[in-house]
């Protein structure tokens, strides 16, 4: 007979779990590959981009700041670059690895509060979860805040169950790594502690958990006091910058009815307020492990709304909204479906339907979702389209869309034979900025130019490479057509735009 030792199953890793564990991964890499965005129009991921590239390249950052400073996510992905290249096709790497990830941590931690089924079910809802065809297309720190964390509380979990210093350990590292994602990790603290405590009322484990965090924090402040002679490190930087914004300026009056921007959830609304409700009962009614879960999810959402970063002036930390809630995520399903579960042993069938009812829900947002055209091989032919317009130094115009129709959409609308196009918007000075910016980073493998403004023709098409006089020798011209979510780059005759356009003249 062989001896095991306790650690052997700290994790539940019987034979059983590899078929799910294998199928989940593969069904969150399938759904992220095929719902993913095209690279954000927005500063966040551009600049985590382009800094890690030159980092990679170089060695060095452009600049510090409340990008640069998310060492949890920029060294991972620096290292992704290192094996795979910096080729801009790359960029979704490491939010698919992540997501794949995080959909096993989210099997593992369900299994520790339920069945397989139950499980199952925990990492099915999180891949499919709206919010996460962005968080799992994008550089945003919510995805990684969530992983890590995520991976955090399941040590504490299996702590709970088996004990080993080590796991507390590792969680204190994973939770200091979440910390690192996004400083907002710290909403989630009260959830921690009362997986510490609870049940338990032991000083030791605290401290072992306690003193691999502030290790982990305390590397973290000596490099970066070191690196920018801020004596509070990474903290001291973000506060000189990004909180030092004044868009989150706020009165008393309107501080205390901040809770009324949850309606900025829109669909996702009813699902919160559920948890919300199921988390309140759980603490009263709920075991150990189910009252720890609640004051995760709901730690979570009190200091996402209500979190300030200054009492005088007041200023909110963050604004209200999906995206800043990402991390609260597993804890919001699996609250769902303990209530569900609750309320299965007295209507099954009501049960029962409420969950297929939210796992259908789910998957038809991340069917509409999805592009007319692969976002992997549309950026793919972007580049290629890139080359050609380098290589014979051709204008680029761009002009951005209102709307343009999904491949759900466009479908119907091949059914029923009608064309259906996107509607150009005017005078969109600033997207079209942004998208310029995106271009030369992303497309052309350009640094940010900081003086790049682009001449509006007509309202409706802007340069971005070029002239007017170039415009009106060109034979042919590339158009960057982009909207919110997409971006294609074409190559057309010149002759098939308006003279007017071809000539650079105003309307």
């Amino acid at each position: 007979m062989v001896n095991r030792s306790p650690n052997s199953e700290v994790f539940s890793g019987r034979q059983s779990d590899l078929i799910p564990v294998i199928c989940l991964v593969l069904f969150a890499v399938l759904v992220r590959v095929v719902t993913l965005e095209y690279i954000e129009i927005g500063g966040d991921s551009l600049c985590v981009w382009e800094n890690v590239v030159n980092l990679v390249n170089y060695g060095h950052y452009f600049e510090w700041n409340h990008h640069t400073m998310r060492w949890a996510i920029n060294m991972p992905l620096s290292l992704v670059l290192e094996l795979f290249g910096t080729s801009s096709l790359n960029y979704y790497i490491l939010p698919v690895l992540f997501s794949a990830l995080s959909a096993m941590l989210a099997y593992f931690a369900g299994k520790e509060l339920g069945s397989r089924g139950f499980a199952v079910c925990t990492s099915v809802l999180v891949v499919l979860y709206p919010k996460m065809t962005t968080m799992g297309s994008q550089l945003w720190p919510g995805l990684y805040e969530m992983t890590y964390l995520l991976g955090c509380v399941l040590c504490l979990l299996v702590w709970r169950r088996k004990g080993g210093w080590w796991l507390l350990a590792l969680g204190g590292i994973l939770a200091a790594c979440a910390w690192a994602s996004r400083l907002t990790a710290i909403y989630y603290s009260p959830g921690i502690l009362a997986l510490l405590v609870f049940d338990r009322r032991q000083v030791r484990p605290v401290l072992i958990f306690s003193v691999f965090f502030a290790v982990v924090i305390g590397i973290e402040w000596l490099y970066f006091w070191h690196d920018t002679g801020n004596a509070l490190g990474r903290v001291g930087i973000i506060t000189g910058s990004h909180v030092a914004q004044d868009e989150l300026l706020v009165s008393p009056v309107q501080y205390f009815l901040n809770f009324t921007k949850l309606i900025k959830f829109r669909g996702l609304l009813p699902v919160v307020l559920a948890a919300l409700g199921i988390s309140v009962w759980l603490l009263r009614r709920g075991s150990g492990n189910e009252k720890c879960l609640a004051i995760l999810f709901l730690g979570g959402l009190f200091f996402n709304i209500y979190m300030v970063s200054s009492l005088s002036p007041l200023k909110l930390a963050a604004p209200v909204g999906s995206r800043y809630l990402t991390a609260a995520v597993p804890y919001m399903v699996m609250i769902m479906l303990l209530g569900l579960e609750r309320w299965r042993a007295e209507s099954p069938r009501a049960a029962d339907a409420v969950r297929w009812a939210l796992i259908i829900a789910f998957a038809a947002f991340s069917l509409k979702e999805i592009p007319t055209q692969n976002t992997l091989l549309r950026l793919r032919n972007d580049l290629n389209n890139a080359r050609i317009v380098s290589e014979e130094h051709l204008p680029v115009l761009m002009r951005f869309n209102a709307w343009t129709p999904n491949v759900a959409e466009k479908v119907v609308f091949d059914l029923l034979g009608m064309e259906k196009k996107g509607r150009l918007k005017i005078n969109e000075d600033e997207k079209m900025l942004k998208n310029g910016r995106r271009m030369q980073i992303m497309l052309f493998g350009k640094p940010t130019d900081k003086d790049f403004k682009p001449e509006s023709i007509n309202g409706y098409y802007y340069i971005f490479m070029g002239d007017r006089s170039s415009l009106t020798g060109a034979s042919r011209v590339a158009v960057s057509d982009f909207s919110r979510k997409d971006h294609e780059l074409i190559i057309v005759p010149a002759d098939s735009l308006s003279r007017e356009i071809i000539r650079g003249e105003n309307k």
